[in-house]
């Protein structure tokens, strides 16, 4: 019975010597997209990115959201397009697949975005799906949701926003391969559509939350997800000018049982020990302690701080629209240096503080430590590295190239070796636990996810590679990093040259 994040995480952790073999069931895949067949579906506007700005804009600590922004059906479909979007199409064999701007392992994209619109000109109030291959919002129950929802996350002395997007995911989409450890996947690639969600209402300057803390069966609930196979991991607010209607009636009820569009497969398994991971992460709100530091968490010994320095002209070679909507994950990296100023850059942005002051619950921030294994970095001898983003320092602890063991740990992905840097998150999990409460664990994989997401962009932007690695040998890679007994990584993403962008 699993009855804490800890004994999730590592109830599932890969072990070398225990792998079974695993065959996936391609007659039985889970539909990549959701339908809501038979819904009515309300066309968005055919909008193209509304700023060439630069992804480091969005981190200018002199840049303001704004609370009287106008956000109509136009501005909505702009976000809609930044945040989740169908970027090309490939064939293979008889079947079609589809590239999306939004990272996701295995590219089985476990997601789905719905919209709760209560004042949004040329859009009627109510409770919408994205549909992300059509460019619609397909209405699934009419009228306003903000008194359904807006005590549930807890935004009684908050004005009213005018829209909520709401961030679920469909387990069997990745259970489908990675088994029990699909509930690690699920916070990770909800984690990558909320960052990419924070970066278009950034741009807009658009005031925002990313809400993690809420009441799941009332949320779940409003949206009328069958909870066995989808559940609600995230509610991002949006505020903006009010119009000077008045509040519609309340949600109607759903002319038809939504919860039966939660199924994606005709067969589809069902894994236990992911509903007790998601049940035991459940209980309560998050609470962080006021002096949380979990790099001093981990065991690890660091030596002097050392400032980022930052480069006086950023090395763009994307605007921001440009890099989400061209975002790849690449393996075809080469063994170059990453120069100092766009490794800096890449550092800058994980430090970005408007982002993550506007954008997130205290204990996101608090509850993981970012590192990195520095293997090919124009001016930084090999090592294992912490980054501080509040003081924007670094501090090694460990010296010596270990991308070749890494690359051993991670199931012997030869193409790891190459990448010039590592981006790790760490989180010691009985002290996230005791300090951040038992919802901690989706905090920490969440904004591991966010994170991530924000490297692959601004990867991008740089013409520079860019993996997210989500499998690896648990124990194997606390061993290597030298973390102690209750330190965990939870995720790594893997970043450098490449061979299609180098010169």
């Amino acid at each position: 019975m699993i009855d804490s994040a800890r004994a999730y995480h590592d109830g599932t952790a890969y072990d070398r010597h225990e792998m079974t073999g695993h065959f996936l069931d391609w007659g039985n895949q889970p539909e990549a997209f959701k339908s809501y067949a038979g819904f009515e579906t309300v066309q968005l506007p055919n909008v193209s990115p509304r700023h060439e700005c630069s992804v480091w804009d969005l981190a200018d600590t002199n840049r303001h959201m704004d609370e009287n922004t106008q956000i109509d059906a136009e501005r909505l479909a702009g976000i809609l397009l930044l945040s989740h979007a169908v970027t090309a199409t490939t064939r293979h064999g008889t079947t079609d697949f589809h590239f999306r701007s939004v990272a996701s392992a295995g590219a089985l994209y476990p997601f789905e975005l719905y919209v709760a619109v209560f004042d949004v000109p040329g859009v009627e109030d109510g409770l919408y799906h994205h549909d992300v291959a059509g460019r619609g919002l397909t209405l699934i129950r009419r009228g306003n949701a903000l008194a359904d929802l807006r005590p549930a996350i807890g935004l009684e002395e908050e004005p009213a926003p005018v829209l909520m997007f709401l961030l679920t995911a469909i387990y069997f989409r990745s259970s489908w391969k990675y088994r029990d450890r699909a509930y690690r996947y699920a916070l990770l690639d909800t984690g990558h559509l909320a960052e990419n969600l924070a970066l278009a209402l950034t741009s807009e300057r658009i005031r925002f939350r990313i809400c993690v803390d809420f009441e799941d069966d009332r949320v779940n609930g409003v949206l009328g997800l069958d909870t066995a196979r989808e559940v609600c991991l995230a509610v991002v607010p949006a505020w903006g000018q009010p119009s000077s209607k008045r509040p519609g009636a309340g949600l109607s009820g759903p002319r038809t049982d939504l919860s039966r569009f939660s199924r994606v497969a005709a067969r589809e398994v069902e894994y236990p020990v992911i509903h007790e991971a998601h049940a035991a992460t459940s209980v309560g709100k998050a609470l962080v302690e006021r002096d949380l530091e979990m790099a001093d968490r981990l065991g690890l010994h660091l030596e002097h701080e050392l400032p980022l320095r930052r480069p006086h002209t950023l090395p763009s070679k994307m605007s921001y629209p440009e890099a989400v909507l061209k975002r790849r994950s690449m393996r075809n990296f080469v063994r170059e240096q990453i120069f100092a100023d766009r490794f800096s850059a890449l550092l800058g942005m994980l430090c970005a503080e408007p982002l993550n002051r506007v954008a997130a619950e205290p204990t996101a921030d608090a509850s993981i430590c970012v590192g990195f294994l520095a293997g090919n970095v124009e001016g930084l001898d090999p090592g294992l590295y912490v980054l501080n983003r509040q003081r924007e320092t670094i501090s090694r602890a460990a010296r010596g190239f270990m991308m070749d063991k890494m690359t051993h740990v991670c199931l012997d992905q030869e193409w790891l070796a190459n990448c010039a840097v590592h981006f790790l998150f760490l989180s010691n999990l009985d002290f996230l636990e005791a300090s951040c409460g038992p919802r901690g664990y989706r905090h920490a994989m969440m904004t591991a996810g966010r994170l991530g997401q924000r490297i692959y962009v601004s990867a991008t932007a740089m013409r520079l590679g860019c993996c997210g690695i989500g499998a690896y040998y648990d124990d194997e890679a606390a061993s290597l990093l030298g973390l102690n007994d209750a330190g965990r990584l939870l995720y790594l993403v893997a970043a450098g040259p490449v061979r299609k962008y180098y010169r």
